[in-house]
């Protein structure tokens, strides 16, 4: 998406319903840049987790609109916590968020149910736009 001033000006949800997302990462820091993030497009973050046996638990108590879910990650990795979360919901929306440019990763969490994936590494717009323009299929 080339207009970035579009892109911030459409907000998700609205103030009634908004989307309600579930943050999974380790690096405390990245959930705190995905939180501002998904806050800031108008979204609520209804929980966080830092392991894959956290997420599938608040997963359950909260049973969000969204997740986004790290891959690499102590106690349960994320491809085993989506299993679980698709297991116990098979319409959960869940984006996998990578670190890795191993491209076979990312494709077998896919086929393993997530609806896609998003690179860490994207640059801050790039990232912002994909996580605008999933969040916005969502209604």
């Amino acid at each position: 998406m080339t207009d970035m001033k579009m892109v911030e000006e459409i907000s998700v949800g609205n103030d009634d319903n908004p989307c309600r997302v579930l943050v999974v990462d380790d690096d405390k820091p990245m959930r705190g840049l995905l939180k501002a993030l998904v806050e800031s497009l108008g979204a609520v973050v209804v929980g966080e987790a830092e392991d894959g046996e956290e997420a599938v638990r608040i997963y359950g108590e909260c049973i969000p609109d969204l997740t986004f879910l790290d891959i690499q990650m102590p106690v349960k990795n994320g491809m085993d916590a989506l299993k679980e979360i698709i297991k116990k919901d098979p319409t959960a929306t869940v984006i996998m968020l990578t670190a890795t440019s191993d491209m076979a990763v990312a494709d077998s969490c896919v086929n393993a149910g997530a609806r896609t994936f998003i690179r860490k590494a994207a640059a801050p717009n790039v990232l912002r736009a994909m996580v605008k323009m999933q969040l916005d299929s969502l209604g």
